[in-house]
């Protein structure tokens, strides 16, 4: 039995889009940190760290949403993870550079535009939101110019689904797409499909 600690407002919305990708039968358990639902006891003795999400499998609890989206793939059969090794190198180089290069901005844009109006840095928010562009331009423009998904064989791979659940969430803090048409074509091809959009309906 697989259960899904997180709503779909958090990391956990990538660990459901990869379950529905595969077709697993899941529980979602949708639990809202702003409302201190991860710092029962219970749940702490899940995830001591008390973030979203945690995958439970039966006896075994893991947490860290791309970890749990690799241990999704190589566990259950399916597509999202290539079986030639070059390939799935790949798939956690795209990993890795989506959590260490994408993410980092987007969350500091976050976490800066929830400080009071007084006190937020509009120069700090356009040095970030610069580098986001400079990032998708020298990196995931020119690649997806070349192909329609991240690994060749223009297959959608657990590659996307990890990069483009990062890349979700530009839209919400105004960074338009509209300069890296390749990504927003490949962001269209990704946040069309069928899994996504059942997740989109969950809590």
């Amino acid at each position: 039995m697989l259960k899904i600690y997180g709503w779909k407002r958090s990391r956990a919305a990538r660990c459901m889009w990869a379950m529905e990708e595969m077709g697993l039968d899941y529980e979602q358990v949708p639990l809202n940190p702003h409302a201190g639902e991860t710092r029962t006891p219970e749940y702490l003795a899940l995830n001591p760290s008390g973030k979203i999400p945690t995958l439970v499998h039966d006896d075994f609890v893991m947490a860290e949403s791309m970890a749990i989206n690799w241990y999704l793939a190589s566990s259950f059969p399916g597509t999202l993870l290539p079986r030639d090794p070059h390939h799935g190198a790949k798939v956690q180089q795209w990993t890795l550079w989506a959590i260490t290069e994408l993410e980092p901005p987007v969350v500091a844009i976050m976490r800066e535009g929830r400080r009071p109006r007084e006190q937020i840095d509009g120069a700090r928010i356009e040095a970030w939101h610069a580098g986001i562009h400079g990032i998708l331009e020298a990196v995931l423009e020119p690649h997806l110019n070349r192909q329609k998904f991240l690994l060749p064989g223009n297959t959608f791979t657990l590659a996307d689904l990890n990069v483009a659940s990062v890349a979700s969430s530009l839209q919400a803090f105004d960074i338009a797409l509209d300069r890296h048409p390749a990504v927003a074509d490949w962001m269209q091809r990704c946040l069309s499909r069928e899994a996504w959009a059942r997740v989109q309906q969950k809590p």
